[in-house]
């Protein structure tokens, strides 16, 4: 009699790490918050702490948690991989973050009319507080980084639309590319940068607590292209060609 081999779980650390980032993304887990112990984690999953050990690996290679001496291991980008520009800029084709603006725009655009319309109190309040949070980081490039990506992820919770906040949460580790990208090439201007980013994201906020689907939609819109403005890239042009950094630009509202 022949019998059937089984196929060992080979994939088991990243379906444990893809079950933390869920956590993430949906907010029970935020910035600065302690992952709990390996043996908690092990015992909740049914799996060995050498599983548990692999996949919190995986996630501190991603840059989505970072060990803090004292505390353990904790959600959020460490200092010290935020001060490694080659890290963020190890991307071999010129067009990859022309393409994450494009993606984020298609999704982020419905993303921010959707929680208008539908957005709770306490949603909005996320918002609200995550803004807050953001104009008063010292750290514009660590911990402003976070933060500019959690107000991305509670407007995409606010959505009530579990696809796009997936997507979002799917998105992450690009869109933090993005966002540290551009505060890596913001030099001597960085404080210019600051007050127009947070000025773009109060827009945002402000159509969304306006319930104006709209209002928010476009002001998302610019936002995005802004940002991609930036960085060099123009989301108007199909080709995506880099065409040198740019600090702002006023863009008219996209039609959708």
């Amino acid at each position: 009699m022949k019998i059937a081999s089984i196929e060992r779980p080979t994939r088991l650390p990243a379906r444990i790490a893809a079950a933390i980032m869920r956590e993430i993304n949906d907010g029970r887990l935020k910035l600065g918050d302690r992952l709990p112990t390996e043996q908690f984690l092990a015992e909740s999953f049914g799996v060995s702490r050498n599983v548990v050990r692999e996949a919190i690996a995986q996630l501190r290679s991603a840059g989505v948690v970072h060990s803090r001496q004292g505390l353990g291991t904790v959600v959020g980008l460490g200092h010290a991989e935020a001060a490694r520009p080659s890290d963020v800029m190890a991307v071999s084709d010129p067009s990859h973050f022309h393409h994450v603006y494009e993606l984020r725009a298609i999704i982020e655009m419905q993303g921010a009319a959707l929680a208008a319309r539908r957005g709770d109190a306490d949603q909005l309040a996320a918002i609200s507080n995550t803004l807050e949070r953001l104009e008063e980081a010292e750290r514009w490039e660590s911990e402003g980084a976070e933060l500019d990506l959690e107000f991305h992820l509670a407007v995409a919770r606010a959505s009530a639309n579990p696809y796009i906040v997936e997507t979002i949460g799917f998105l992450s580790g690009k869109m933090r590319e993005t966002i540290l990208a551009t505060r890596q090439r913001s030099g001597g201007i960085v404080g210019e940068v600051k007050a127009l980013t947070i000025s773009e994201h109060a827009s945002i906020r402000d159509a969304i607590s306006m319930r104006d689907p709209d209002a928010a939609r476009d002001a998302m819109a610019r936002h995005i292209r802004n940002a991609a403005a930036r960085l060099g890239y123009d989301l108007l042009r199909d080709d995506g060609v880099e065409r040198g950094p740019a600090v702002h630009e006023q863009l008219p509202p996209v039609e959708v």
